[in-house]
């Protein structure tokens, strides 16, 4: 069953705002959607610079706070794809929400959709958990219910789509309805924000997925391990990734994340990764002494012996589902297993030929770690395009 965008000659152009490393983008192209991404918008020079070097296309950099209505006209864009700063919405950032000055840019796209001649027909939006609990959100959807919307909203995880990452987000999904549409069916915005139902399942319920998501996703997953992601590294390379002791012995009764190779699920991994905040931003991986599990954090000088690591940056990218050459299946066998689940195995044998999620040189394992940390779950959100916003 093809989607109403196959049945149709609509073109896609997508903005992507607040573009990052290009997820949006990746996921765009990843959902087989007729259309491209017209033009992106963000100011952070690493993620730009890895941007451009994998899209051939310079972000622009104006901020998104100072965009005015011609700004985003002229790209006779018909899509929005965004993926705000999480920070607003976390502990780590104080939870000032449409306070604090990073939620400038997202809340002055909300001020202007209204005030466009020809406003997007389709927008997509990703974030963390809590912001379905923000005053952001409440502003976004009133604006989306005034401006004629038809809503979707969900949280959910990779883990939900067979792939072993724990990254629990918040996604919704709009659609603009016809000027036809029956002035008496249009929902307030009072009346959306009372009843509003955030979804967390998948897929999700009739009439909200098509038939083919339906087939596509009829029986459970087979999540696979972790070994699946990871890279074949010689003991020189491990080392490099080593969690240093100093990072553990000082980290008393601080219960982080172990995993095994044979584990089929991970943590979040946060752009603090890497560094001395080992604790909340990712899981560590135990390379010696597999068969110990009983994890003593009340003395970490016994977990010295288990050589806990670091994900590389391209095991992180692999989880988040960015296209890599690395992955093809020509190239790697270990993706003829059949624990792959079906919906990633179906995204890995895709006639894929690029782009590719590839860094610069010069940028540092640091930086990727940031990156990566800050970007998000590819083939998650190309089957929320595909499934749900082009339905």
């Amino acid at each position: 069953m093809m989607n109403r965008l196959q049945q149709s000659s609509e073109y896609i152009r997508c903005l992507e705002f607040f573009s990052g490393i290009g997820g949006l983008h990746y996921a765009f192209i990843l959902s087989e959607i007729k259309g491209e991404v017209v033009a992106s918008f963000d100011i952070n020079i690493i993620a730009n610079s890895v941007y451009k070097h994998n899209f051939d296309k310079e972000p622009i950099t104006k901020g998104i706070d100072s965009l005015t209505i011609e700004d985003i006209e002229k790209y006779k864009a018909n899509c929005w794809l965004m993926s705000p700063p999480c920070q607003p919405y976390t502990r780590g950032g104080k939870s000032l929400d449409d306070k604090d000055q990073r939620s400038k840019g997202f809340l002055h796209l909300i001020d202007i959709l209204s005030k466009l001649s020809d406003p997007p027909n389709y927008i997509f939006l990703e974030n963390v958990l809590n912001f379905e609990k923000s005053r952001c959100r409440e502003k976004l959807v009133t604006q989306l219910c005034l401006t004629n919307y038809e809503i979707t909203e969900c949280l959910l995880t990779p883990l939900q789509f067979g792939i072993p990452n724990d990254r629990l987000r918040y996604y919704l999904m709009a659609r603009k309805r016809s000027d036809s549409y029956e002035l008496e069916n249009i929902i307030s915005p009072h009346e959306y924000l009372k009843n509003a139902v955030i979804h967390q399942t998948w897929p999700l319920p009739p009439p909200l997925s098509n038939q083919q998501q339906e087939l596509k996703h009829s029986e459970p997953f087979n999540i696979p391990t972790l070994s699946t992601y990871l890279e074949e590294l010689t003991e020189g390379e491990i080392k490099r990734y080593l969690v240093p002791e100093k990072y553990i012995l000082k980290s008393f009764n601080f219960r982080f994340d172990i995993v095994l190779p044979s584990d089929r699920k991970c943590s979040c991994f946060t752009k603090s990764y890497g560094s001395h905040h080992i604790y909340s931003s990712g899981s560590l991986i135990q390379t010696k002494n597999l068969e110990f599990t009983n994890y003593n954090f009340e003395e970490p000088s016994s977990l010295l012996e288990l050589e806990l690591r670091f994900f590389t940056p391209k095991e992180i990218a692999r989880l988040h589902t960015f296209p890599l050459k690395s992955q093809t299946l020509h190239e790697n066998p270990i993706y003829h297993e059949k624990t792959i689940p079906r919906s990633y195995d179906n995204f890995l044998k895709r006639n894929y030929n690029g782009p590719y999620l590839e860094f610069p040189e010069n940028i540092s394992i640091k930086q990727k770690y940031r990156v990566l940390g800050n970007s998000l779950n590819c083939f998650v959100v190309s089957e929320l395009l595909s499934c749900i916003l082009f339905l």
